[in-house]
């Protein structure tokens, strides 16, 4: 009985490792062809799943970047992280006199739509409270969101 036990704890133990590894089983062609014909350069893909969509981490021109995609792999939006000190002026100028100048800044990114749009979007905290704004490239304020 001890061998069965440690024998099927083993195989519960394997299976599980297995299953968390296996994030992402296939990809949907349409997702892959856009991204490769988007993104040529692009180092390091990591794709996963997060059961709504799709997402692929990658490097490309020093920074790090995420595609998402639909489920029926269309493109949604790109995100590439940048530093404050890389944002437009307009948009330091508009973040350092909003409601949020004294907020912390936690990171930023130029955000890019499958409609064109080109945004940049800072998170910032203060105490618990945590916010996602967006500002167009003029430095204007677009969105503000309450992120968790």
């Amino acid at each position: 009985m001890k061998k069965i036990l440690t024998a099927l704890t083993i195989f519960i133990s394997l299976f599980w490792i297995t299953s968390a590894n296996a994030q992402v089983v296939d990809v949907p062609k349409k997702a892959k062809d856009h991204f490769f014909k988007k993104y040529p350069d692009a180092k390091n893909a990591d794709w996963n799943n997060n059961v709504v969509s799709y997402a692929v981490k990658f490097q490309l021109n020093n920074h790090t970047n995420r595609a998402y995609y639909h489920m029926d792999g269309r493109w949604d939006y790109t995100e590439t992280y940048v530093e404050e000190s890389e944002l437009p002026a307009a948009v330091k100028e508009s973040l350092s006199k909003s409601r949020f100048s004294d907020w912390k800044k936690e990171a930023c990114a130029l955000v890019e739509s499958n409609k064109g749009k080109k945004s940049y979007r800072i998170e910032v905290q203060k105490g618990i409270e945590k916010k996602s704004v967006f500002y167009n490239s003029k430095g204007k304020e677009v969105k503000s969101s309450v992120s968790l």
